[in-house]
C-alpha cells in the first residue's frame, strides 16, 4: 500500500471500518472516514465526514466534497452494515427488510456509483466491500442478511467487469466472525456453533481482514478483481 493512497471509509464509527480506518491513518494513507454519526478523531491524516449511506443526496454531497479537496479517491471500502435481529423470514418485520437493504446493499451500490466516476478521472482505483461468512453457511434466522451479502457478491463480480478498463479493481472480502462490530449482536453458543463449521473453528482477528485488504489496494494487485475472499476456511 502506498503511504500517499486517498482512502475513503464507511462505516468507521465502530466495528471493522474503525479499525481499518485507524489501521490506514497509521500506515500513512489520507482517510476520510464516513458514518451517520459523528466521530471525534486527533489522528492527522483523519478526516470524518457525517453521511447516511442509505441516502443518495448524503452521498453525491459527500463525494463533491472529497472531489473539491483532494480531486481524486484511490481506495474505497463499504464497510458500513446493519444486521437485523434474527428471526425467521416470516417473522421479519418489514421495516427491518426495508432498513436492510437501503444499507447493505442499495448504499453500498451508490458507493460504489460516485466512487467509480471519481476513481475513473485518474484510471486508477480500488474498491473493496466487506461481505460475510453467512453467503456461505445460509444460517436459520439470518435470511434477509445473508440475501443482501449475496447481492453485494453478484454486483462486486458485475461492476469488476465493468471497471476493468478504467484501471479499477473491485472486490469481496467476507471475514469470519471478529470479537466487534455485527457478531456481538449473535448468541454466543449459536456463534459457536457456526464457527465449528468453518476449517478455523474460531474467532477471526481485524488484523486478518487488513491483511487481505493491504494485498487488494496494491497498486500491483491490478490482475486481482471480481473475487470473493472468504476468510476462516469457510
Amino acid at each position: 500500500m502506498s503511504d500517499s493512497q486517498i482512502i475513503l471509509i464507511s462505516g468507521t464509527s465502530r466495528g471493522i471500518g474503525k479499525y481499518l480506518a485507524e489501521r490506514y491513518v497509521e500506515s500513512g494513507a489520507t482517510v476520510i472516514g464516513c458514518s451517520r454519526s459523528p466521530v471525534v478523531s486527533e489522528s492527522q491524516g483523519y478526516e470524518h465526514l457525517c453521511a447516511d449511506v442509505s441516502k443518495h443526496d448524503e452521498v453525491k454531497a459527500m463525494f463533491a466534497q472529497i472531489r473539491r479537496k483532494y480531486g481524486r479517491l484511490d481506495v474505497l471500502i463499504n464497510s458500513a452494515a446493519v444486521n437485523p435481529a434474527i428471526a425467521l423470514s416470516a417473522l421479519m418485520p418489514t421495516a427491518a427488510i426495508q432498513s436492510s437493504f437501503e444499507v447493505n446493499l442499495l448504499g453500498l451500490m451508490m458507493m460504489c456509483r460516485e466512487g467509480v466516476r471519481l476513481m475513473a478521472r485518474g484510471r486508477f482505483g480500488r474498491i473493496v466491500n466487506i461481505g460475510s461468512m453467512a453467503t456461505r453457511l445460509e444460517v436459520a434466522g439470518e435470511s434477509v442478511y445473508t440475501a443482501m451479502k449475496a447481492g453485494v457478491n453478484a454486483y462486486t463480480r458485475v461492476l469488476a467487469k465493468e471497471v476493468y478498463k478504467l484501471g479499477i479493481t473491485c472486490n469481496v472480502v467476507a471475514p469470519s466472525a471478529v470479537p466487534t462490530g455485527l457478531s456481538t449482536q449473535v448468541d454466543p453458543s449459536a456463534l459457536e456453533e457456526v464457527l465449528s463449521r468453518n476449517a478455523i473453528p474460531e474467532m477471526g482477528t481485524l488484523r486478518d481482514i487488513s491483511n487481505v485488504i493491504d494485498w487488494l489496494i496494491r497498486r500491483e494487485s491490478h490482475a486481482i478483481t471480481g473475487q470473493i475472499i472468504y476468510l476462516g476456511g469457510v
